[in-house]
C-alpha cells in the first residue's frame, strides 16, 4: 500500500467543515444537509482510483472555515503516478476545493498524528465598506479598534498555557487544554488587521474565540489584562465573544522534519 500525502486549498463558505459527522444527518427543513470538504474528497478520488479511500487530514476545520494548504493523506493500492492523480482530481472537485499538490509519503506519515505546527490566519476588515471580492473571507468590524491594545494582549498568548477559557463550551472533552503557541502576531494591511497564530495544536473554536476576545479588547468592552485573567482562571464567560467563521483560514501545517 502506499501512502500518499495531499495538500488541499478551499473555500469553506457552503461547507459543513472538514470531517464527515458520523451518524449525524443534521438536516434542516426545506433544506439539503452541507456536503463535507472530506466527503467530497472521498467521493472523487473512489472514483478515480476505483477503491474504498478515505482521506484523513491534519484537523477538522468548522462549518464556513478556509483553508490555503490543509493536509490529508490516504492509503491507496493504486499505481497511479501523483501528477496523473493530481490531474484527474481537480478536473473532478467543485471550483471551490482544489488539491494543490499529491506526494508519495512514507508509510509512517500520518496527517494528524505527525504534525507538529499548525498556522491559522483570522482577518478583520475595518473599513466602511467591504470590497465583494473579500467579503466571504474577512470579518466586517465597524467600530474603530485600538490596534495597540490589541497587540498588548496578544502578545501573552505566546508559550505553553491552558486555554481552556478560549475552548467551546460545549466542545467534547480533552484529556488536556493545555497548548503551546510558537507565534502570535497582529498586522494591518490598509483597512485589514491579520491576526496570525501558530501552536503546537487547537482547541474546538480556540482562534475565533481569541480573534473575538481581542475584538473586544480593541473596541474597549473588555479592559486591559483580559487574557491573562483567562489564562489563569480558564473561564470562558470572561471572554469576547466568538467570532465569525467566514475570517479564518488554516495557513500551513508544519510536519517533523519540516522545522526551521
Amino acid at each position: 500500500m502506499r501512502t500518499l500525502k495531499l495538500t488541499i486549498a478551499y473555500d469553506g463558505t457552503r461547507y459543513a467543515g472538514w470531517q464527515i459527522q458520523q451518524g449525524k444527518r443534521q438536516k434542516v427543513k426545506g433544506k439539503s444537509e452541507k456536503p463535507t470538504i472530506q466527503g467530497t474528497l472521498d467521493r472523487v478520488l473512489r472514483r478515480i482510483l476505483r477503491e474504498p479511500v478515505r482521506v484523513i487530514g491534519s484537523g477538522r476545520t468548522d462549518a464556513g472555515v478556509h483553508a490555503l494548504a490543509q493536509v490529508a493523506h490516504l492509503k491507496t493500492g493504486s499505481t497511479i503516478a501523483c501528477e496523473r492523480l493530481l490531474r484527474s482530481v481537480n478536473a473532478l472537485l467543485p471550483p471551490d476545493v482544489a488539491v494543490t499538490a499529491v506526494d508519495e509519503a512514507d508509510e509512517a506519515f500520518h496527517a494528524r498524528f505527525t504534525a507538529c505546527r499548525k498556522r491559522y490566519r483570522y482577518r478583520m476588515f475595518t473599513g466602511a465598506v467591504v470590497p465583494p471580492f473579500i467579503r466571504p473571507y474577512v470579518h466586517h468590524v465597524r467600530a474603530p479598534l485600538n490596534l495597540a491594545a490589541m497587540r498588548r494582549e496578544a502578545a501573552l498568548l505566546k508559550g505553553a498555557h491552558d486555554f481552556k477559557a478560549f475552548a467551546h463550551a460545549g466542545g467534547a472533552p480533552r484529556a488536556t487544554t493545555r497548548r503551546r503557541m510558537t507565534h502570535v502576531e497582529l498586522r494591518r494591511r490598509g483597512e485589514e488587521i491579520q491576526l496570525d497564530l501558530e501552536g503546537n495544536g487547537f482547541l474546538h473554536t480556540m482562534v475565533r474565540s481569541i480573534a473575538g476576545t481581542l475584538i473586544d479588547v480593541g473596541r474597549g468592552r473588555l479592559p486591559a489584562g483580559t487574557v491573562r485573567r483567562l489564562l489563569r482562571t480558564g473561564e470562558r464567560r470572561l471572554a469576547g465573544a466568538t467570532a465569525p467563521a467566514r475570517g479564518l483560514a488554516l495557513v500551513s501545517v508544519t510536519y517533523r522534519g519540516q522545522e526551521a
